[in-house]
């Protein structure tokens, strides 16, 4: 039996759907939000960010959104395409300096470049073996990385393996030799990058990051030093308790730290600083729209003070 499919609404049908669940039109016309619909995003993305706006419960008003402008929406997605577009910058710059540290770590205790690599994929699991065989071989026509795949045949340096596979494998790669050095400082820092591989992809693929900031989606994570850093803010454990407990907040901050944490260079970090304030201005700029909505002004105002505090170009 085929579940009942939603039809196909052109730009003033979805209009029409939204003021009939009590989305206003004062701060953008009607005529300016459908041509906004045709030129500029699409209903769904756009619409996605309604997860943060309250309904009305009982009355003549119940089950329509409480104070809630198409402006707003249109606010919201571009803050969420800067977001995305800043922190995939700094993600890809920790990912290089993980491996820098790494190939440190490694160079400074064994003076050997194989045998990390050897002893990390002898300890894999069947299972896990096939699936990093997986992981190579979609490389070996890679026009950046193939030559490399195939040069080596499975007799990798660690500075050849920690280019040829994915994100997601350098953190496991991480843990493994941290857990071989007994480094507690590189173990810890494993656990945190396995936190922001989520949201490095969904920063790639483009995927929507502030369309749900409620309570209650991820456990805080319990890394002392990030909270101890994440108090310099000037806020209460209680609201920091809550900030954290939001997985999409959570993911966003210990990105943040790690980065601050990790990456070495000066330039790489001013570079970053001067892309993240302006992020800050960009949040800011229409922050009086979100005056009647807690949840995400709160929000918004969390992250640009852990901008302000870690990443002031003052500093």
């Amino acid at each position: 039996m085929y579940k009942q499919l939603k039809p196909m609404l052109n730009e003033r049908e979805q209009i029409e759907h939204l003021l009939k669940n009590g989305v206003k039109f004062e701060i953008i016309s009607e005529k300016d939000a459908e041509e906004y619909l045709k030129k500029n995003n699409n209903y769904f993305k756009l619409t996605a960010y309604r997860k943060n706006f309250e309904k009305y419960a009982t009355g003549k008003n119940k089950g329509k959104y409480i104070n809630l402008d198409f402006q707003m929406l249109i606010d919201l997605s571009i803050i969420d395409m800067r977001i995305r577009k800043s922190l995939l910058n700094i993600v890809l710059d920790l990912e290089h300096y993980t491996k820098i540290k790494l190939l440190n770590k490694v160079e400074n205790t064994t003076k050997d470049g194989y045998s990390s690599v050897e002893k990390y994929i002898q300890n894999l699991k069947p299972e896990e073996y096939n699936s990093l065989e997986c992981e190579l071989n979609r490389h070996i026509k890679n026009t950046y990385c193939g030559d490399l795949v195939s040069k080596y045949n499975k007799e990798y340096p660690i500075w050849v393996f920690i280019e040829i596979i994915p994100f997601g494998r350098l953190i496991k790669f991480y843990k493994f030799v941290a857990e071989n050095l007994q480094d507690k400082e590189m173990l810890n820092e494993s656990y945190l990058l396995k936190n922001v591989r989520e949201l490095r992809n969904a920063c790639a693929h483009n995927n929507c990051i502030l369309n749900n900031l409620r309570q209650g989606t991820a456990k805080p994570q319990a890394d002392y030093g990030m909270l101890r850093e994440i108090s310099k803010i000037g806020i209460s454990n209680g609201a920091i308790g809550k900030k954290m407990s939001n997985a999409r907040i959570q993911q966003i901050v210990t990105l943040l730290y790690l980065n601050k944490k990790i990456t070495t260079s000066e330039g790489v970090l001013k570079y970053q600083k001067e892309m993240l304030q302006e992020l800050k201005n960009r949040i800011e700029r229409n922050i009086q729209y979100y005056s009647n909505n807690t949840l995400i002004k709160s929000n918004l105002n969390f992250l640009n003070r852990i901008i302000d505090t870690w990443y002031n170009n003052s500093v």
